[in-house]
């Protein structure tokens, strides 16, 4: 069967030994592309009801519905994280979405940015940490973790109203529905990308017929990185 023939089959059911091979024969570009970004996800039972779920919840979010993009094991139908060894979608899963706008994303790091130091009293410890890892990474990588903050940030009350609504309907029903602000298409391309890319470098992916089937950890192969010196001026 050809690559082609393999990827057009796992759209309609899902094959975690299939995704692990394509994790090994494509690269994450092509993988996100034929995985990730331009699909119809994997929850969804037709492009239509894709389609006109993402009107509704662009509607809500006060974005276009071109902007909405779901990801996660919602999309692929297995969790890619390295710590769930290829776990299958399942009644407990979350729904992740990807939403692109400039808007929303500079409306969100101007209030990061502008944060006073009375304002970051009122935080609790772990929305302090978020806050920190969104300055060191995150806001380098074009994307704001809504998900994390989405109670702290100017829109997140519209926003909570509008998720939650996702979750009323079909196929999303029942499930929390999860976003994060993306700057723009690059931006969610990049993080993607650079998830598959992280996946493929940490973790061993046994050859087809392994009695085990599970991912293991190359820890031997991951560097330490050293402490970096403090130097005078920086």
């Amino acid at each position: 069967m050809s690559s082609e023939a393999e990827r057009a089959g796992a759209l309609r059911r899902v094959d975690s030994a299939l995704i692990k091979r394509e994790l090994k024969k494509l690269t994450p570009e092509e993988f996100v592309n034929h995985y990730i970004i331009d699909r119809v996800p994997w929850i969804f039972s037709s492009r239509r009801q894709y389609v006109e779920w993402k009107i509704s919840l662009a509607r809500d979010l006060d974005v276009d519905p071109f902007s909405v993009v779901v990801v996660g094991s919602g999309c692929v139908g297995v969790s890619l994280s390295p710590h769930k060894d290829f776990s299958h979608f399942h009644n407990g899963s979350d729904i992740d979405v990807a939403i692109v706008s400039s808007r929303h994303f500079d409306e969100c790091w101007r209030w990061l940015r502008s944060l006073t130091p009375s304002e970051s009293l009122a935080l609790t410890r772990l929305e302090k940490d978020m806050f920190k890892w969104h300055h060191k990474n995150l806001i380098f990588d074009g994307t704001i973790a809504t998900d994390r903050i989405l109670s702290k940030i100017p829109f997140g009350m519209q926003w909570t109203v509008a998720l939650a609504n996702a979750s009323l309907v079909n196929p999303t029903k029942g499930r929390e529905v999860k976003a994060r602000i993306y700057r723009d298409f690059e931006s969610l391309r990049y993080y993607q990308i650079k998830c598959v890319r992280d996946l493929r470098i940490n973790l061993t992916i046994p050859e087809d017929g392994a009695s085990s089937g599970a991912l293991k950890v190359k820890t031997a192969d991951i560097p330490v990185p050293a402490k970096e010196e403090k130097r005078d001026g920086v």
